[in-house]
């Protein structure tokens, strides 16, 4: 089932949601591909000055997701927060919001659960509408895609009953892509401080 029917549904439990990735290798291949294209983004930002140079209508559509982006994440981050505690087992919880929305389908608690489920699915498919745009000129954002893939595939280790080790790995993958982005960005920002430098003593 495509993830845009997603919404046509009304998902009973965490399981049946997962099923809507349709399968493994399909899955698998998704994430991946998200992965290298944000590589490939991180690469050309490094390589390139961080100024957008892109048509308008590009400029508008990364806007539109960057904007509903920033939105889901605060949703997903909220609910997190307000529903699992710091030290509280992840798997364990959903474990029992899960019981509850199959017990009580009707109340406020599994509703905002089904909500929240929603919104991740969601999530993931901005992310990768992103990773396919060209978001090298727009660090902060690529920023912010980096940390929030590193973030998701942390939990989703703990919570997809699929393919947890994949997700472990690839977690570990965005964690040093994100250590190298935040170091290559400090050399480049020397850099431009030096040329910068360099530039007034001319004039002077």
């Amino acid at each position: 089932m495509n993830l845009l029917d997603f919404y046509d549904e009304e998902p009973k439990y965490y399981d049946e949601i997962l099923e809507l990735t349709e399968n493994k290798i399909t899955e698998i291949s998704r994430q991946l591909q998200t992965y290298l294209n944000n590589r490939k983004a991180t690469i050309r930002a490094i390589c390139s000055d961080f100024e957008d140079t892109h048509s308008l209508s590009c400029i508008n559509s990364i806007h539109k997701w960057d904007v509903e982006l920033n939105l889901r994440i605060l949703e997903y981050t909220s609910y997190l927060k307000k529903n699992i505690g710091p030290n509280e087992d992840i798997k364990l919880k959903f474990l029992y919001l899960v019981e509850m929305a199959k017990s009580s389908p009707k109340s406020l608690e599994a509703k905002l659960f089904k909500n929240f489920l929603r919104n991740k699915i969601r999530l993931w498919q901005i992310l990768h509408i992103l990773s396919g745009l060209e978001i090298h000129g727009r660090p902060q954002l690529l920023k912010l895609v980096i940390k929030t893939l590193n973030r998701f595939c942390h939990d989703e280790k703990e919570l997809n009953e699929i393919i947890p080790d994949f997700f472990k790995q690839i977690k570990l993958n965005y964690q040093q892509l994100d250590r190298e982005y935040e170091r290559l960005c400090i050399a480049k920002d020397k850099d431009h401080i030096k040329l910068k430098k360099r530039k007034v003593m001319v004039r002077e």
